[in-house]
């Protein structure tokens, strides 16, 4: 059924499942991959949890990192304008590889006569400062350009991109970095030629099965995954208008049924570290909201002074330089899910709602630590019950959002944030 219903066209052409740095080593040529032991287990757990129903628990220990939503627009429209051209990938493989050296595929507006996703500079016949800074003819600048070159196709992509931009002498060889991860991109994201996919099986296809690691390895929420594949569905042209309800759920026993195929084969090579830390299925309500998303931001940096409602951010202090979260960021984020303000320090965050005992614990409760137990001035940490004795936290500088157990000493009291 899977085959039938053009998952594989989808899921090997990308969609729209691209979020952040690419852990595949060779998407390229028979689109085989290689992972280190690390890599491998991260895109287990967040495999695994792809293939989890509903209302089970999504552990994605894969910090979201890299692109954002509109860093990955940019370089869909950078792709999709090498298609509307009938150029071939490589085209496109040396633009993104170009526009993530020149701008990070941010399209910036500002600069020292130089623009947009290219740093492009009207004075030098690229176009206006509108234009230049508009994705799609900034992109069809830097492929006319390109064309030009004799030989480009075969060219290494620094000494194409070189060709194009011609910057400092220093920095030609600086295309060269972004080649694998722009390779990635322009594989997920290629919709040209790709038709005859739809039958394609979704057990033993290289392909798919790249693709399918590669979005969990970039961190890709589950429901984000199913919006995407479910659009991509509704907009086949079969003849027939299913309902959207049943799209979503052809989408949803995609997703489950992929991921756990794959899910099985990673564990059967690494084990489940995480088996048993969590319910497999949160009770409902706001605290497993809240838990549900402090366990997507496993393996986060630590940030002093980092993250709140929005998410990771830079900290302050030694935290400046890293985008994360401290622990009363992480748990002020997790609660902002469940629709609830708890404050951003343990100081509002201990008066934010009712204390419980400890032996009432329910997940979703804030647990507190401190210097001396009986005395909540001297609170230093706090983190996220989940169950079975452990909690989800942002531990100390130099490491990053985990579970632990809550085996210590210094435990102070719980809060139920209301």
């Amino acid at each position: 059924m899977i085959a039938e219903l053009g998952v594989g066209k989808f899921i090997a052409t990308g969609g729209c499942l691209v979020c952040g740095v690419v852990v595949i080593a060779a998407i390229g040529g028979g689109a085989k991959y290689a992972f280190t032991a690390a890599d491998t287990a991260k895109l287990r757990t967040a495999i695994c949890a792809y293939a989890a129903p509903p209302d089970a628990v999504r552990r994605v220990p894969v910090a979201r990192f890299g692109l954002s939503t509109q860093q990955i627009a940019n370089a869909r429209e950078i792709v999709n304008v090498a298609a509307k051209l009938g150029l071939p990938k490589r085209a496109a493989e040396i633009a993104l590889g170009t526009a993530i050296q020149e701008s990070g595929l941010t399209n910036l507006r500002t600069g020292n006569g130089s623009y947009g996703l290219f740093q492009q500079q009207p004075s030098q016949g690229w176009g206006t400062k509108q234009q230049v800074t508009d994705p799609s003819h900034a992109a069809r600048s830097f492929y006319n350009r390109l064309v030009e070159i004799p030989g480009w196709e075969h060219m290494p992509l620094t000494q194409a991109a070189a060709l194009v931009q011609r910057p400092r002498e220093d920095l030609r060889d600086a295309y060269a970095k972004h080649e694998p991860r722009a390779k990635a991109l322009v594989a997920l994201l290629w919709k040209g030629g790709s038709s005859g996919r739809a039958a394609v099986n979704m057990a033993t296809s290289d392909d798919t099965r790249v693709s399918m690691q590669t979005a969990a390895g970039l961190g890709i929420p589950r429901d984000e995954l199913v919006a995407s594949i479910a659009a991509d569905l509704g907009g086949q042209d079969s003849g027939e208008r299913p309902d959207p309800d049943e799209i979503r759920k052809r989408a949803d026993d995609i997703v489950t049924t992929v991921a756990g195929q794959l899910c099985k084969e990673l564990k059967s090579k690494l084990g489940d570290p995480y088996d048993g830390d969590v319910p497999a299925v949160l009770p409902s309500g706001r605290g497993a909201i809240a838990v549900r998303a402090a366990l997507r931001m496993i393996g986060v940096p630590y940030s002093w002074g980092g993250g709140g409602p929005g998410g990771p951010s830079f900290g302050t202090g030694r935290g400046a330089g890293t985008k994360g979260f401290d622990c009363s960021g992480l748990t002020e984020y997790a609660w902002s899910k469940a629709g609830v303000s708890i404050g951003s320090s343990t100081g509002p965050q201990w008066h934010s709602g009712k204390h419980v005992d400890r032996s009432q614990l329910q997940p979703g409760d804030l647990v507190f630590f401190a210097n001396n137990p009986r005395n909540p001035d001297t609170i230093h940490h706090v983190g996220l019950y989940i169950g079975k004795g452990k909690m989800v936290h942002a531990p100390h500088t130099g490491s990053h959002v985990q579970i632990a157990p809550m085996s210590r000493s210094d435990y102070a009291g719980a809060v139920r944030p209301s």
